[in-house]
């Protein structure tokens, strides 16, 4: 292997190095709860805040009054939800789904079809099919 194909290797392992990391780092923490369990915890005023994100699903983080944050699935007419929540005064925040969230899981694809495409281009036109090419 050649000193440009293997910087070429090493900087795309790189980069998929720190994606896997940045995607751990920025992954949200808490526990998974029931849409049952979230009503009960809202219903008894437990529930603090709820952060509601639309995409594939309805998803809310929630953190609760003793500091402690859980993540739970909302079905797509959560209407009953929002009526409990407004009325225990429970701080809500509505935000649209993040497209970086959908680069951030197309990354590794596009990073494995690059370097497919590179394998691809080094290999000899119409002979042997050695890997790794000889130069």
């Amino acid at each position: 292997m050649n000193p440009n194909s293997r910087n070429v290797v090493l900087g795309v392992a790189a980069i998929c190095l720190v994606v896997l990391l940045w995607g751990i780092a920025t992954r949200p923490h808490g526990a998974h709860v029931s849409y049952s369990q979230f009503l009960q915890e809202v219903q008894s005023g437990k529930v603090a805040s709820a952060s509601i994100a639309a995409g594939d699903g309805v998803r809310a983080t929630v953190k609760l009054k003793d500091g402690s944050v859980v993540r739970t699935v909302l079905p797509r007419d959560y209407r009953d939800a929002m009526a409990v929540m407004q009325d225990r005064l429970v701080d809500i925040e509505i935000r649209e789904f993040s497209s970086r969230r959908l680069l951030l899981n197309a990354t590794p694809f596009l990073l494995l079809l690059g370097f497919w495409i590179y394998a691809v281009r080094r290999l000899p036109a119409g002979g042997s099919m050695r890997w790794p090419p000889v130069p």
